[in-house]
C-alpha cells in the first residue's frame, strides 16, 4: 500500500478515537440538586426522580417502578416507587437524609431545608 494511504488511514484512526474519548468522558453518573420553594407547614417535598443514560447512541429515559427509599438521622424509614416520569415523592420534615435509589445501588444525602428536586441521571454502561 501507499505511504500515504497509510498515513491518512492512521490519522483518520486517530480523530475517531480522539472522538471516542470526549464523548465516553461526558458519559457517567451525575446528581443535581435542584430547590423548589419554601414551604409553609414544617413538612418539605424530596422528589427523587432518576434517569437512566443509555450513552451518546441510546439515549436517556425516566426509570420507572424503581426503589426509592429514605433514611432519617433519627431512624425513620421511607420507601416509595418512581412513577413512569422516572419521580418518587415523599414528604417530610426538615433534616439529613440519606437517599437510596435501591434497584441501582446508589446512595446519596440531602440536607432537606426546602423542596427539593434530586435528579439522578445513572450512566447505565458505565456505573
Amino acid at each position: 500500500m501507499n505511504k500515504t494511504v497509510l498515513l491518512a488511514l492512521a490519522f483518520v484512526v486517530l480523530i475517531l478515537t480522539v472522538a471516542g474519548v470526549v464523548a465516553a468522558s461526558s458519559y457517567k453518573t451525575r446528581l443535581t440538586i435542584t430547590p423548589l420553594g419554601s414551604s409553609s407547614n414544617g413538612e418539605y417535598t424530596l422528589q427523587v426522580k432518576v434517569i437512566m443514560n443509555y450513552g451518546p447512541f441510546g439515549g436517556e429515559q425516566p426509570l420507572n417502578d424503581a426503589v426509592v427509599q429514605v433514611t432519617g438521622q433519627n431512624g425513620s424509614f421511607y420507601r416509595n416507587f418512581t412513577l413512569s416520569n422516572g419521580i418518587a415523592t415523599f414528604t417530610l420534615p426538615e433534616g439529613v437524609y440519606t437517599v437510596n435509589v435501591a434497584s441501582l445501588h446508589y446512595t446519596f444525602k440531602v440536607d432537606l431545608t426546602q423542596n427539593e428536586m434530586a435528579t439522578l441521571t445513572y450512566a447505565y454502561l458505565v456505573s
